[in-house]
């Protein structure tokens, strides 16, 4: 299986599964990869096993790269996005735990192929607000849509979806304590784009 079709085929079940699901937990978000994908144990691991380099290392977002507020932030955790090759997901968190922000990103094959995948992706944003207050689309990327709600825990959720060049990503930031502030995450989700177009994919 292609990494396009692996994307196409997986991409709704992909997304839906890995963003957070609520702020607050000890844990991070547990994502179930499909029986043909289950062959890679982490992003670092893939591409040294598989002998190729996940193309979304490259371009995934750091600490040093979040802007402020966010800039405080530490990594919790780091993965492919259901083992599927050319994924990650990563996880941030404030140091008090209250806000947490998930970035899953893809490197499709081109860019019209992520124009045509963007959609499962953008559902599975649109899904992380369980109650939406607002909905726009921002200019981030060459598309994007963004969802201002709270999450089916109660706590403030702004999940926001876009493309850039052969790249999809979702950004979910999570607070459990006040409103979600839609600024952080669309400045962060511009700091992706930056990224993505720095590396020319």
């Amino acid at each position: 299986m292609t990494a396009r079709s692996a994307l196409r085929v997986d991409a709704t079940a992909l997304c839906s599964v890995a963003l957070l699901a609520g702020c607050g937990s000890a844990t991070s978000p547990t994502v179930k990869a499909p029986s043909s994908a289950r062959s890679s144990p982490s992003a670092a691991t893939s591409s040294a096993a598989s002998g190729t380099a996940n193309k979304a290392l490259t371009v995934a977002l750091s600490p040093s790269d979040l802007p402020s507020p966010a800039s405080s932030f530490t990594q919790s955790s780091d993965g492919l996005l259901a083992s599927t090759p050319n994924t990650d997901a990563r996880v941030f968190a404030s140091s008090d735990g209250t806000t947490k922000v998930e970035i899953d990103l893809a490197v499709d094959t081109s860019a019209s192929a992520a124009t045509t995948d963007y959609t499962a992706y953008n559902s599975a944003a649109q899904k992380q607000v369980a109650t939406q207050t607002s909905q726009s689309t921002p200019s981030i990327g060459t598309q994007a849509n963004e969802y201002v709600g709270t999450a089916v825990s109660g706590n403030s959720v702004v999940s926001l979806a876009f493309a850039q060049g052969s790249v999809i990503c979702v950004v979910t930031m999570v607070m459990s304590g006040g409103a979600g502030d839609a600024a952080v995450a669309e400045a962060i989700a511009k700091a992706q784009v930056q990224k993505v177009s720095a590396a020319g994919l």
